[in-house]
Formats: structure tokens, sequence, C-alpha cells
């Protein structure tokens, strides 16, 4: 295989981890397993660079998903699954970046920034295009998001139980 052919397959391969479903980290170890170890995969090994570069790829989506899920846009969509999804997605991307050794980068300033517009848009449409119960998760569940993306308590405004389930 060529350094090309193999700059090829690993663009390729990135690609399908980036672009993966629900839960990225599936789609990350069937793409090391089909690079290294598939009888039919190319039988490759990856260096710290390439399986960094495969790792990120996981780690984007991930937090892709959790976004996607945090924009009051998406709410009609198929594809929306609401806050809950998204601090279930949070646990996981946050477990798979200890297990792969990752260090945190400044997505927790976005995700805020995202949850905090949601809710302020959110109550703006609530019984006007949007359900009155808009979130789909409990207040504790909600402090839990807003806690581990460091929104602070005072910034989640004081009704907001009567928008969650």
């Amino acid at each position: 295989m060529t350094e090309e052919e193999r700059k090829e397959l690993l663009a390729d391969e990135w690609l399908i981890v980036r672009d993966s479903g629900e839960i990225p980290e599936i789609t990350f170890h069937a793409t090391l397993h089909y690079l290294t170890e598939e009888n039919d995969g190319p039988g490759l090994s990856l260096n710290d660079e390439e399986l960094d570069e495969l790792k990120d790829a996981a780690v984007q989506r991930y937090h892709e998903i959790i976004l996607r899920d945090m924009n009051i846009e998406n709410f009609h969509k198929s594809h929306y699954r609401g806050l809950r999804r998204s601090l279930y997605n949070w646990h996981r991307c946050v477990a798979f970046m200890e297990r792969q050794s990752i260090k945190a980068d400044d997505f927790k300033r976005r995700a805020a920034k995202s949850l905090l517009l949601f809710i302020e848009q959110g109550i703006a449409l609530a019984g006007k295009g949007l359900p009155e119960n808009f979130i789909n998760c409990s207040v504790l569940e909600l402090t839990e998001l807003a806690d581990e993306f460091g929104v602070s308590a005072e910034k989640i405004p004081s009704a907001i139980e009567q928008f969650c389930l």
C-alpha cells in the first residue's frame, strides 16, 4: 500500500467515524477493528497521530449530536432527541475521552451558550409552536446538564420546572 493510498483509506474511515450515528465510540472501535485486525481489512498498524485523528472524529461527532439536541430549531425534526439525550451523550463523551486519554477542549463553553439559548428560545415559543413542556427531562437532569457545562443556577430561570417533564 502506498502512502497516498494509506492516507486516502484513513481519510475515508475518519469520515465514517465523524458522520457516525448516535454512539460514535462504537463506530470508532469498528473502524479500528477493520483497519488493524479484520481478516479482509488492510492490516494497518496505526501511529499515534493517525489514532488521535480517529479519536478526534468520534469526539467531534459526540459534540455535534449534543449540540443538535440543544438547538430549538431541531425540535420538530426527526433526528431531534432533546436535552435528556444531550445529557446522556455528554456522559458517553466524557467516558470515551477518559478511556482514550483525550484532554478536554473548549466545548463546554459552546455547550453552555447553546443550552442557555435553547432555554431562552424555548420559553419564548412554549405554547406557541412548542409544547408547554418543551424540555424532555426533569429539573434535576436539566440542573445536572447545566452544571456539567458550567452554567450557574442563577442563569436558569426560576420557573423552569413548568417547562420540564
